[in-house]
């Protein structure tokens, strides 16, 4: 299937208009709240002019024409914009400020990862990095909400573990096809034991979870041995538990969990009044900014979902769910005919990890799970949770192998999305090659096939040169031109060539004949007398 059918069969012009109509009127009643806020206008304009200028590029200029997931995290991220410009304006700038950042960083890694040369390349720095981030963290940052997981520079707050959810990501993809040596297995386990334990040191317990699960997610792909994955699994549990009972201070960070209403004005409240307030909201919700949830702390972080389902309306709530969802069958889906195992393992760890997370804070809210703390993706406010939504995206739409239409007729002509007919490149030599040998391959065996003929040769006493062998008449009748060559010489014409085989048993009867009389000569004693 080319691009000019896929652009037919969807108009993505259209749903780009209905996503710019779906903002305009979210962001009516917080821009109009008692009187026009033009700093809100300005910024509601911007994000909106910005998500059309990358449409106009990346479908004129890049030709690209997959825009489920960019279509998706603009949504989101003007859900996430509008939610935060309705509780405070100065959380609107900062936000819409992290939704550019992470566009820059999405199409960064989009650039990066078109070539896995590259990418192999940055294999190693990236890791290094990636730990050094973390130790950093643990030196630099400041224990925030029970804790270490944040660092303030020059007034911004930035969250290390965040940022290395993408390097595990990419060090965990690049190293797949490198795990076939001990020492590249030895060397990438070890960097996954270092963030998860350095996660644990930091007591952010939820993104540890969420680093283990992703590389259970990989370590799957890799082997699909569900045995090893158990055996990871129990080793998990069995120091999870230890660590509970030799560090109460992380058993009593749960001791809520299942208990929230014994405890709804205090350690319970948070997740109390999420249901109330939820529930309140009803189909259609109270409206954007008549809520009471916002006045809650950690309303647009880690409760951002009671939010939207209290002034959104459950409706509304139920579809981002499915959107989530979505977004995880399509990195399934492009994974099975993308280019590399590179990117089929890349997509499905991101998509599953941003699933994940999305699960423990929906669940952790509201009480079916331990509440962990974590973000929802695109919608939370927080500038290095939104650089990591976009960059998790930025992996499943490298595995799509129309995000890069120049490259994918070049070096896979024979692709699905393309018709069979395209050749391009070496693809026709190595068919050519392939189909000679197949060939060859099948003469050989239709020759061993056939049945092998008794080649018994009987011997003339009196034979010429030309008398040709009884083994060889089944080739001399598979091959009818040299048959009418040999005919046509006068040497097979002649009478003593024609005969010779005909009186050939009657010369042998004599003989035996001959033989007989001479040896009743030799030995009289044995003549027989005559009846």
């Amino acid at each position: 299937m080319d691009n000019e059918k896929l652009n037919k069969r969807f108009n993505w012009n259209l749903m780009m208009i209905l996503v710019t109509v779906f903002q305009i009127i979210t962001a009516t009643p917080v821009i109009t709240n008692e009187s026009v806020n033009m700093k809100l206008l300005i910024i509601f304009a911007g994000y909106i002019a910005v998500e059309w200028i990358y449409f106009f590029i990346a479908s004129v200029f890049c030709g690209q024409n997959n825009f489920e997931l960019e279509i998706l995290g603009f949504l989101f991220s003007g859900i996430g914009l509008t939610v935060c410009a309705s509780v405070y304006d100065d959380y609107a700038i900062k936000q819409v400020f992290s939704i550019l950042l992470g566009l820059c960083v999405f199409i960064a890694l989009i650039i990066i990862l078109r070539r896995t040369d590259i990418v192999m390349k940055l294999r190693m720095p990236i890791a290094v990095v990636a730990v050094g981030l973390l130790a950093v963290n643990l030196l630099l940052a400041e224990t925030k909400n029970g804790a270490l997981n944040w660092i303030t520079i020059a007034g911004f707050s930035i969250q290390p573990s965040e940022l290395v959810k993408l390097a595990f990501i990419f060090v965990g993809a690049a190293s797949l096809d490198k795990l076939q040596r001990t020492t590249s297995l030895t060397k990438y386990l070890i960097f996954s034991v270092g963030c998860v334990g350095a996660l644990f040191l930091m007591r952010d317990f939820g993104t540890a979870l969420i680093f283990f699960f992703t590389f259970i997610i990989i370590a799957f792909m890799r082997s699909g041995d569900m045995r090893t994955i158990a055996l990871v699994c129990v080793v998990a549990a069995l120091g999870a538990v230890m660590i509970i009972l030799f560090r109460p201070t992380v058993a009593a960070r749960f001791s809520t969990y299942r208990h929230i209403w014994e405890q709804m004005n205090e350690a319970g409240m948070q997740q109390t009044r999420v249901l109330i307030y939820s529930v309140s909201g009803g189909l259609f919700g109270l409206g954007i900014g008549n809520g009471n949830l916002k006045h809650i702390f950690a309303s647009t972080t880690d409760l951002v979902f009671g939010m939207v389902c209290e002034e959104w309306g459950m409706i509304v709530a139920l579809l981002i769910v499915l959107s989530y969802v979505f977004i995880l069958l399509y990195a399934i889906k492009v994974a099975r005919t993308t280019r590399s195992a590179f990117y089929a393992i890349a997509a499905c760890a991101a998509a599953g990890l941003m699933l994940f997370q999305t699960a423990l804070n929906i669940f952790g809210v509201t009480d079916i799970l331990p509440l962990t703390g974590v973000t929802l993706p695109f919608i939370s406010r927080g500038g290095s949770s939104m650089i990591c939504s976009w960059g998790l995206i930025a992996f499943i739409k490298a595995a799509d192998i129309r995000t890069y239409p120049k490259l994918s007729k070049t070096i896979l002509p024979d692709h699905p999305l393309y018709p069979p007919d395209i050749r391009i490149g070496r693809a026709p030599q190595r068919r050519a090659r392939n189909i000679s040998g197949e060939a060859t391959r099948t003469r050989q065996r239709q020759q061993a096939q056939q049945p092998v003929e008794n080649t018994r040769v009987q011997r003339a006493s009196v034979s010429s040169k030309n008398d040709i062998p009884i083994s060889r008449q089944p080739q001399r009748q598979s091959q009818p031109r040299q048959t009418v060559q040999r005919q046509a010489t006068p040497r097979q014409t002649t009478p003593r060539q024609t005969s010779s085989r005909q009186a050939s048993p009657q010369r042998q009867t004599t003989q035996r004949q001959s033989q007989r009389q001479t040896t009743s000569r030799r030995t009289p004693e044995n003549r027989r007398t005559p009846r």
